[in-house]
């Protein structure tokens, strides 16, 4: 009985707030070619995300009616903050990526070649080494995952104002 009343309270806080699971990814357009310029991990979430949703992938751009470039992917680890000592004490991850959204017929690009970059703080630590090189690749996947997202919404946006004009 007080568990199920738990439940209800729960559920009742949950439905007052505003909380909602997320949908599926709608980007406004309904089929979608995606290519990148070299190996691309920000393209691999691009698609993983999409295919949960209505927009369809399509194999080559003539059937597409818009195509979304990943013109460049890059890393970059720098340090970011040394010890007394001299040693490393932190690194800044950095993921750029460039992309441009192009729609056949048209001319100039919806969005023309935009730049996105994400930063992370990373410590380091000379006792754990593989345990921090395991944290860059979940931080890098992070940074993806998010630029990834910024990049879908941006192109939400230019379909949307594109429908509009």
């Amino acid at each position: 009985m007080l568990s199920r009343t738990l439940a209800a309270a729960a559920l009742l806080v949950l439905a007052s707030c505003g909380f909602e699971l997320r949908g599926d990814t709608e980007v406004g357009i309904r089929k979608l070619f995606i290519s990148a310029v070299g190996p691309s991990s920000v393209q691999a979430d691009i698609r993983r995300t999409l295919l949960a949703g209505p927009t369809r992938l399509v194999a080559t751009p003539v059937e597409a009616d818009a195509h979304l470039r990943i013109l460049q992917e890059e890393r970059e680890k720098t340090i970011s903050a040394i010890t007394g000592s001299g040693r490393v004490y932190e690194y800044q991850l950095v993921l750029r990526v460039r992309y441009e959204l192009v729609i056949p017929g048209r001319e100039d690009p919806v969005i023309p070649p935009t730049k996105l970059e994400t930063r992370r703080l990373i410590s380091y630590s000379e006792t754990a080494p593989t345990a921090k090189e395991a944290e860059e690749l979940l931080l890098y996947k992070d940074m993806q995952l998010d630029i990834s997202h910024q990049i879908l919404r941006q192109v939400a946006a230019a379909a949307a104002k594109n429908k509009a004009s």
